[in-house]
């Protein structure tokens, strides 16, 4: 869902007020825009300003300056709102309640609530406001955008078939360590006999003793030294490296990390693999359905500027 439409949440009151601006205090000596009419209000901007919606677009070529991001974006909701309320949802004001209950409830108490608000400068009728903009909005969205969003299996097929890389499973090794710790790094005798501790075990071990045996005599990890699948990267680099280039039943020398002296050892690798379509389908699903309302609700903005009488008032 897009962000402009993001409901309201317990642990970020201020999310609202940030996202779905909704003129609190009018004054009208603060006006920065005027959408079919209505006014918008410098501390609309503010908001806006310090929203995350306000970022530069990601290949724009240039940097946009904030607030003429932040008041395309207000004149942008507004222009949503005032479509919403022409189709107004039946019940509204009931949903509007309930889920302004919900909130006082989550917060612990009407009392938590009020110092909640008191924090944004809010009283909950404006609270009250914000959500019956955002359902509203919400509202004309899903009636304009998201209900009108069908997906064929052929987008499917052909998402999946230009995406590969975003379903693959990389390379998997099954591993088992030996740990000899170093208690003491500052004490080079305490990390000489740990070395000597780690090599007297490597060489038991490429001898052929079970390491399960070696494992369970001398490491000193916790977990019991099997590591179970681990995905290539997942390690420390200089670890990474050593592992993924050793062949199932390799056992590494020691390797110095933080914690002491690791020996690894492979007992299976797994190739990387591309997930299956039926697995991953409801996952592209989800990326098309946004893609696809990204264009539509793109469309409808474009279209409702067309028609709109917009002032901008500020420079």
């Amino acid at each position: 869902m897009s962000k402009i439409l993001m409901t309201v949440v317990p642990a970020a009151v201020m999310a609202i007020v940030t996202l779905v601006p909704s003129p609190v205090y009018p004054d009208h000596s603060l006006a920065v825009a005027r959408v079919n009419g209505i006014t918008l209000y410098r501390s609309d901007l503010d908001c806006a300003v310090e929203a995350s919606i306000i970022r530069p677009e990601r290949g724009s070529g240039r940097d946009t300056f904030p607030g003429e991001r932040a008041l395309h974006h207000l004149i942008d909701i507004e222009l949503l709102y005032q479509e919403g309320l022409k189709r107004r949802l039946p019940g509204i004001e009931t949903e509007v309640e309930r889920r302004y209950q919900a909130e006082v409830r989550k917060l612990g108490g009407t009392e938590e609530m009020a110092a909640a608000l008191d924090y944004v400068d809010m009283t909950p009728e404006d609270l009250r406001k914000t959500i019956f903009r955002n359902l509203t909005i919400n509202g004309y969205l899903n009636q304009e955008v998201y209900e009108k969003i069908i997906i064929t299996d052929d987008d499917i097929r052909e998402y999946y078939q230009a995406n590969t890389d975003l379903f693959r499973r990389p390379e998997t090794a099954r591993i088992k360590q030996i740990l000899i710790r170093v208690k003491r790094w500052e004490d080079p005798t305490a990390i000489q006999e740990a070395q000597a501790r780690a090599r007297t075990v490597h060489r038991e071990a490429v001898k052929g003793i079970s390491f399960a045996v070696l494992a369970r005599k001398y490491s000193e990890d916790p977990s019991g030294g099997d590591m179970g699948p681990i995905p290539k990267g997942n390690l420390q680099t200089h670890i990474d490296s050593v592992v993924f280039s050793m062949p199932p039943g390799g056992i590494s020398e020691p390797i110095q990390s933080r914690r002491g002296y690791h020996i690894f050892k492979v007992t299976a690798v797994t190739p990387p693999t591309v997930r299956p379509l039926e697995e991953v389908r409801s996952r592209i699903i989800t990326d098309l359905r946004r893609r696809k309302a990204g264009a539509m609700i793109k469309q409808v903005l474009k279209d409702l500027r067309s028609k709109a009488r917009i002032e901008i008032l500020v420079k």
